[in-house]
């Protein structure tokens, strides 16, 4: 079932224009590089790299879960809710049954953390912690970023989020005051996603009013149907984004909590600076998909566009990030986090291969699509990554870990370009 026609006296959302969604994206993601490199350097300070790296391995734990609940099912949703001239009842029946799922999964993920912290020693020592940053995933349930994305109103979601961030950075400011506040500080930290979602549930019923409750008897095929379709996204967004966050878990087998820390914080100025790529991405994705689902001619020009554009840019803010990697570092956080200069240039070419990758993958794959081919080259590249990191990990620590992950990087940006060419499409000037 289609149900994508506008019906008489619906009142559906106007969709904001790409300018404007890009512009609410950047917003956005100036907020999210702004608020953690002023409470990253604090936290480190207050806390101490040992108790922020138990921290990072309890983020990385549950982070798992969060890609549970949302691998497949956000990629599935936006596309769907992308459709031109989709009507406000489908809207409805896609909201409906997106949040039905994720409501038993999140449900689901609680039960297994439980499990864990009853049979596993490292966890259960720690349990306060890992229970306080499970608001993450109540947050990934709460905050309907698909939606938001796929009707192209991406300033809504931008306000949210802000000011969930921002509520959660005052509390972090107001009651972490030293080692001893680890679970409050890993709480407020969990909840900002949370709290975006909460501000934005009477937005999202404004949005949906004049839309009637999907019957039992269309929700429930309407249900199996997403089932069956995320199957087919859900596998490669979780290899990819379970590989990428893997670093902290990993590590933390082999090393104790302060090289942990140590680490943590320095990826987390590489994925920052990362990000700031996210608002073309995620705001492109919407109307590029629309594109090749319209068949337009000019498609695939939009598509080499756009890919020509960004891969330029994440060779500059590669390039600034590996010269400026001592002072910025000693700036963060303080002195000697210069001797650590060399894991934030290795990730320097890491940003450079996973924005052109994610680019490719997302534009002339996925907004196409050819959502197998692209699967195919995460796990292939994941079959490189996982291992690798495993060793470079328990023989060399940090470093190793470091040189796995952006081998693997390389490896999964020369399979995507690969795959787009076998598709007869030019993407030369991103394979370079």
């Amino acid at each position: 079932m289609n149900g994508a026609a506008i019906t008489p006296g619906e009142r559906v959302p106007r969709r904001a224009s790409l300018r404007q969604n890009v512009a609410a994206m950047y917003a956005l993601q100036i907020a999210n590089y702004l608020i953690p490199l002023a409470t990253l350097p604090y936290l480190i300070r207050v806390l101490g790299a040992e108790q922020y790296g138990a921290i990072a391995v309890a983020y990385a734990t549950t982070f798992f879960m969060v890609l549970f609940v949302d691998a497949g099912f956000n990629t599935l949703a936006t596309r769907r809710l992308a459709r031109p001239g989709i009507g406000l009842a489908r809207i409805a029946e896609i909201c409906t049954a997106t949040q039905v799922i994720k409501v038993a999964m999140c449900a689901a993920m609680f039960v297994v953390l439980c499990v864990l912290m009853l049979f596993v020693p490292a966890i259960g020592s720690a349990w306060k912690v890992y229970l306080a940053t499970f608001p993450i995933v109540i947050g990934s349930l709460l905050f309907p970023t698909w939606l938001f994305q796929g009707l192209e109103i991406m300033h809504v979601m931008t306000l949210c989020s802000v000011a969930g961030r921002l509520l959660a950075t005052i509390g972090i400011f107001t009651f972490v005051a030293g080692p001893a506040d680890v679970v409050t500080a890993a709480l407020l930290q969990a909840s900002a996603t949370a709290a975006s979602g909460l501000l934005s549930l009477p937005l999202v019923f404004r949005l949906l009013r004049g839309s009637v409750p999907v019957p039992l008897r269309r929700l429930l095929p309407e249900l199996r149907r997403t089932l069956a379709n995320a199957r087919a996204f859900a596998p490669a967004e979780f290899v990819t984004q379970a590989i990428d966050n893997a670093g902290v878990f990993i590590l933390g087998l082999f090393a104790d909590n302060a090289t942990v820390g140590i680490y943590a914080a320095v990826e987390k100025v590489a994925r920052a600076a990362a990000g700031l790529f996210q608002p073309l991405t995620k705001a492109l994705f919407p109307a590029l998909a629309g594109c090749w689902i319209s068949g337009l001619p000019d498609a695939a020009a939009r598509s080499r566009g756009w890919t020509w554009h960004i891969t330029l840019l994440a060779a500059v803010v590669s390039l600034a990030m590996y010269a400026l990697a001592p002072s910025g570092l000693e700036l963060l956080f303080g002195d000697g986090w210069a001797a650590h200069a060399h894991l934030l240039r290795l990730l320097a070419v890491w940003l450079a291969a996973s924005v052109t990758a994610t680019a490719i993958g997302q534009f002339w794959l996925l907004a196409r699509g050819l959502r197998t081919t692209y699967t195919t080259c995460l796990f292939k590249a994941a079959a490189l990554q996982l291992p690798a990191a495993v060793i470079g990990a328990g023989l060399y620590g940090s470093r190793g870990l470091v040189v796995a992950v952006v081998a693997a990087e390389l490896a999964r940006l020369a399979l995507i370009c690969a795959a787009a060419r076998r598709g007869h499409e030019a993407v030369a000037p991103c394979a370079s």
